[in-house]
């Protein structure tokens, strides 16, 4: 049985190299190229890093930090500053709002949430600062931490505690401290540098330097000695 002859010849093994090498490969360096830009889009989204400054209005946003997608809340970031190589993690709430009437206040000419370098702050964790809180270096945060600088007032039993609030006072965390999951640190505490906080504890009190607590409220339970003060007493 005999085929039909073809009106047009096929391509030999040379042309056939031709085809793939003037068609097949530029149609796969496109699409390759496509989805490349597309994953780094798809990436782009997924965290707020220090080339969102400007567009977030943070204060100032260090060098290799990011913010995880989704956040919570990010309120009035141009009071808001962030240290170098901060990872905080997604589901965070970070809101500042001066305390003070906005039509009569000055406006603050420093940032009043400062979070230092090489923090991590793991899922939904949560400051809201009304005056100053202010993180040290390397402080890491467990899941679902709080930390407030300012408490409403319980004080007229004729008005609804939500619409009344206390004074905002300072909150400070040293250098080097952990805090486990779902610490809540309360206005005018300062926890001083490499301190343990145990999970669920309450800190209403300052916590010393180089100390474990644990509770609620939160009390001090073991003291730590740095290697240089055990070494000094040799």
């Amino acid at each position: 049985m005999q085929f039909p002859k073809l009106p047009f010849a096929l391509p030999g093994k040379s042309g056939l190299n031709s085809l793939r090498i003037n068609l097949v490969h530029p149609l796969m360096h496109s699409a390759a190229t496509a989805v490349v830009e597309f994953s780094r889009v798809t990436l782009r989204w997924a965290y707020v890093g220090s080339q969102d400054q400007e567009k977030f209005g943070f204060s100032s946003f260090g060098s290799g930090s990011i913010i995880e997608q989704p956040y919570s809340i990010l309120l009035q970031p141009q009071h808001i500053s962030i240290g170098n190589d901060t990872l905080i993690a997604a589901g965070a709430t970070l809101a500042v709002w001066p305390e003070g009437d906005p039509e009569t206040t000055p406006t603050p000419t420093e940032p009043l949430l400062k979070i230092g370098a090489r923090v991590w702050g793991a899922r939904g964790l949560s400051i809201v600062c009304h005056k100053s809180v202010v993180i040290g270096d390397d402080v890491w945060f467990g899941p679902g931490v709080y930390i407030t600088d300012a408490s409403h007032d319980s004080s007229d039993p004729d008005t609804p505690i939500g619409l009344l609030m206390e004074p905002a006072r300072a909150v400070t965390i040293g250098n080097g401290s952990w805090l486990g999951t779902g610490v809540v640190v309360l206005p005018g505490v300062t926890i001083g540098d490499h301190v343990a906080v145990g999970a669920n504890s309450v800190v209403c009190t300052d916590l010393p330097s180089n100390s474990v607590a644990v509770g609620s409220p939160a009390k001090v339970v073991r003291h730590l000695k740095s290697p240089t003060a055990a070494n000094s007493a040799l």
